[in-house]
């Protein structure tokens, strides 16, 4: 039986998870899978992997790779480059979200032990 948008939708929101924007915008960025996968330090196979993950979580492909192997992208399927956008904003908001709670550039933790 066919989803309606609203269940893929749901299925989106409940199974996507930041590795796989993170490798999606990777991917993107560097049009390449092998220096997307050196940029996030991770194996070229593990990129892959995680990208069609996600292509199976949004339910179409993402990304056109080249005639010339699958490490090569030749660019972003129209779907892509609607999630690209919604991806880098979700990337950029986690980024000042950890700015924002983080201790002042060059400030310590400090600690206050007290014993009985």
């Amino acid at each position: 039986m066919k989803k309606s948008p609203a269940e893929l939708r749901q299925d989106f929101v409940r199974n996507v998870q930041l590795r796989h924007l993170r490798a999606f915008v990777a991917v993107a960025q560097e049009r390449h899978l092998a220096r997307a996968a050196e940029r996030l330090a991770l194996s070229q196979p593990a990129v892959s992997k995680t990208l069609s993950e996600l292509e199976a979580v949004v339910g179409t492909r993402l990304v056109e790779r080249s005639q010339a192997g699958r490490r090569g992208v030749q660019g972003l399927t129209p779907p892509g480059e609607q999630l690209l956008a919604h991806a880098l904003r979700v990337l950029e908001a986690l980024d000042a979200s950890a700015q924002a709670v983080a201790p002042a550039a060059g400030g310590r933790i400090e600690r206050l032990r007290i014993g009985a």
